[in-house]
């Protein structure tokens, strides 16, 4: 009995060692070469195309810094090796396509070992037609980068070549002459989500990278859950947290002093806090309705966390398109405030269009006397209604600002309310749709004071604005960056009176 079980182990362990001895050789054989990552390098952005071709349909448009996974070079000359006749096959935001190399920097090379089977020239590119470099010997030792495809009437014996390195050079060789003998690293990591100044978390990042980078940046639970839902939806989206250092209590007293924060009179009275008008038409706020449109917490969802993007002049997709869209259905083209005048205003002022084009449909979209050019004060524009505060006419308070500064066109007038948007909020810290409504970047002294709007509800109708006209476009894809207050002994929820 005894030697009955010694040979029956015998028999397991041997069938063990099959086993493994196959899957060792099933693995040696499966190696494949690797891939390569890098950054889209375009101010305004590379469009991800559906073959090697400017020619070829558009799958998407990639703004700058968007990561890419690259998969192999498709050549497009049968003796050049010059970057603008070179592509990448690539994965970026999802889709697989084809750029440009020239447009892509910041390349990482992953590495197979390899070895030549039979003397075997390389060359300073895929095809025979390349340039002849030199020659490796059967046996010679060699480290795979990538795949390479050549002109296809050059590609010799295979239409498959690798990109190899020796030393710090890279050369191309037919794959047919080299077999790869197993895998060294892979593609290093690069790339981020477009501001190089937030540290934001990109597309590749894992779950569990994204948790720890949540903690990393100081979120509390209240608000990971939420962004994990946002994270699932968007990648690569990039959530910056910055902790004012600001108690939520001091926030929120600051904010409910009178004429600080308003409701319109067309919102429910159970909104308001006394029954007096600051400004014609508008009632203060009470507390719930206050801290609830102050919490962050709120607004961390598809809709509204635009409130919270970063601001600046992004030209790759911030486009005539779009911003048509979120003029689309006011007043402003209709008296010369037209989209290509919001981008060119936004580029002379590093400014987002977009948030350009949102204010100005929040403050005046419906029409007036700020846009139409016939106050009594003659041709007069404020879109912006910059100045447009205090007194029984705060309307008529912004046209008089308006016309000390000279804005007699719809073109002058957006381009000084830009430059004021950018000198005194923008450039100030007040970076977000958010930060200009609450001022909690500039410390707890700042609470409730130069904020651009008194109405408690503008945060949350431009970022509904901003999503529309980005979805429209296929925008809410891109590597979009936003930064998100933390405040200090925060409640664990608000709620809406």
């Amino acid at each position: 009995m005894r030697e009955r079980t010694i040979r029956t182990n015998l028999i397991i362990i041997l069938a063990m060692l099959a086993m493994l001895l196959l899957f060792a050789s099933a693995s040696t054989y499966a190696v494949s070469a690797p891939k390569a990552s890098g950054q889209v390098n375009s101010s305004d952005g590379a469009y991800l195309r559906k073959s090697s071709s400017t020619n070829s349909s558009q799958l998407a448009l990639l703004s700058d810094n968007t990561h890419v996974t690259i998969y192999k070079e498709v050549f497009k000359k049968q003796s050049s090796t010059s970057a603008s006749n070179v592509w990448y096959y690539v994965k970026a935001e999802g889709k697989k396509g084809y750029i440009r190399s020239d447009l892509v920097d910041n390349v990482k090379y992953g590495a197979v070992k390899g070895k030549v089977k039979s003397k075997i020239n390389y060359r300073k590119g895929p095809g025979t037609k390349m340039k002849i470099l030199g020659t490796y010997k059967k046996g010679k030792k060699v480290t795979v980068c990538l795949k390479a495809n050549p002109v296809s009437s050059t590609k010799g014996s295979s239409k498959k070549w690798y990109k190899v390195k020796a030393g710090s050079k890279y050369y191309y060789v037919c794959s047919k002459s080299i077999k790869l003998t197993g895998k060294v690293t892979s593609a290093a990591v690069s790339g981020n989500t477009g501001n190089t100044n937030t540290g934001a978390p990109v597309s590749y990042m894992s779950d569990s990278q994204f948790e720890k980078y949540l903690s990393a940046q100081g979120f509390p639970e209240s608000y990971k859950v939420k962004l994990r839902k946002l994270h699932k939806s968007h990648p690569n989206w990039g959530f910056v947290g910055y902790k004012t250092g600001i108690k939520w209590s001091s926030a929120l007293a600051a904010e409910t002093k009178k004429g600080v924060s308003l409701v319109s009179k067309s919102e429910p009275s159970r909104y308001r806090n006394g029954s007096s008008q600051p400004e014609p038409g508008w009632y203060n706020a009470n507390s719930k309705t206050v801290a609830y449109y102050m919490d962050p917490r709120n607004f961390l969802n598809e809709t509204s966390v635009y409130m919270f993007e970063d601001l600046s002049h992004k030209p790759s997709y911030q486009t005539v398109g779009v911003v048509s869209k979120i003029l689309k259905d006011t007043k402003l083209p209709k008296y010369g405030f037209t989209a290509s005048l919001f981008v060119k205003a936004g580029a002379n002022n590093n400014t987002s269009p977009v948030f350009l084009a949102s204010r100005a449909r929040q403050e005046t979209g419906s029409g007036g006397k700020a846009i139409d050019g016939t106050s009594k004060l003659g041709k007069v524009y404020n879109p912006f209604n910059i100045g447009a505060c205090g007194g029984a006419d705060p309307l008529y308070n912004g046209l008089v600002y308006a016309k000390a500064a000279g804005w007699n066109t719809p073109e002058k007038a957006l381009n000084g309310g830009a430059k004021l948007l950018a000198k005194y909020y923008i450039n100030k810290g007040q970076h977000t749709t958010y930060y200009q409504r609450f001022n909690a970047r500039n410390g707890a002294s700042k609470m409730g004071t130069h904020q651009y709007m008194t109405n408690i509800q503008a945060p949350y109708y431009e970022a509904l604005s901003t999503k529309n006209s980005y979805a429209s476009y296929g925008i809410t894809s891109h590597s979009l960056v936003f930064e998100i207050p933390i405040y200090e002994s925060m409640p664990s929820s608000t709620k809406l009176p």
